[in-house]
């Protein structure tokens, strides 16, 4: 199944870099992973070379089969790691970065506090797995901001967060404790890769261009904002763009979060499974009731 793995992400992405990023595994190991499934098969899937990667025709023909056959896997994991939750009673909320620092933690103190008799598994995922996540079956509930597009999930708005630039005080000044994003035209953009979620990061390079920073540098490579990338915010080397939930806990070493002007605000959403069961219900609602002060409510699609 690793071979099928590797092989749909290659065929996905046709750069193996990005594949084995995809993944969370090195770039030999996918790599390796290829050789042998070609091995395996007879043929080479991939053309490689100086100019890129690409699918063979063999390639081409198994890229779909390959696809479906990991679909079902993926289905059968979901079903199973469901079956498992609801007998042990437990509900697993996935939550992105800028939800771990706050609302997460909320969530978990209220239903201890409510004692529900339900067992709250935290997973804390990367920007843009939230919806993978729920609908793959390795979380019930998920909480991000821009999580995409729902399948076989059940998607709702709770409402929106206001963005706070964070930025070492030293780079450029907030003026009656707004910031013109203009003034960082020579800063660059800490911001992980538009892989990861292509609408938040577009949704994030919008927000720059109507503040009049129309081209800002790009600084990629990362999957969060803080951890060992956080250097570059306290060196004064980048800026970023974040929650302010996220922004409150991130200040301090000279980082200070500023208010932009005019003000831009996220859509803040949440997932559950359609099938979902009355524990999970319960922690749905527990977090609405947590984001009722600050957010506005829109309708579930599915």
């Amino acid at each position: 199944m690793a071979q099928l793995r590797a092989f749909d992400a290659v065929a996905q992405t046709l750069h193996f870099g990005r594949a084995a990023d995809r993944l969370g595994i090195a770039q030999p190991t996918i790599s390796k992973e290829i050789r042998r499934l070609e091995r395996a098969i007879g043929v080479p899937l991939f053309n490689r070379s100086a100019g890129g990667t690409t699918l063979t025709a063999a390639g081409e023909r198994l890229r779909k089969p390959a696809a479906a056959v990991l679909e079902q896997v993926r289905s059968f994991e979901a079903a199973a790691s469901l079956v498992k939750r609801e007998a042990q009673g437990a509900v697993t909320i996935a939550a992105s970065p800028s939800i771990v620092n706050a609302l997460l933690p909320e969530t978990l103190r209220a239903a201890d506090d409510r004692q529900l008799g339900v067992h709250i598994q935290a997973l804390e995922v990367e920007t843009g797995e939230v919806l993978d996540a729920v609908e793959h079956g390795r979380a019930d509930l998920g909480i991000g901001h821009l999580i995409g597009d729902a399948n076989r999930a059940v998607k709702r708005r709770l409402g929106r967060d206001e963005l706070r630039v964070l930025v070492h005080r030293s780079v450029a000044p907030a003026v009656r404790g707004r910031f013109d994003l203009a003034q960082l035209t020579n800063v660059p953009f800490l911001l992980w890769p538009r892989e990861r979620s292509p609408e938040y990061y577009d949704f994030l390079m919008d927000i720059c261009r109507q503040r009049g920073l129309d081209e800002p540098l790009i600084l990629t490579g990362t999957s969060r904002i803080s951890g060992s990338w956080r250097y570059f915010l306290e060196d004064g080397r980048a800026f970023s763009l974040v929650p302010e939930d996220f922004a409150r806990k991130e200040v301090g070493e000279g980082v200070a979060a500023y208010q932009l002007e005019p003000p831009a605000f996220l859509p803040l959403e949440v997932a559950w499974n359609k099938n979902a069961s009355s524990d999970v219900m319960r922690v749905l609602e527990i977090i609405v009731d947590l984001t009722h002060d600050r957010r506005e409510y829109g309708p579930a699609v599915t």
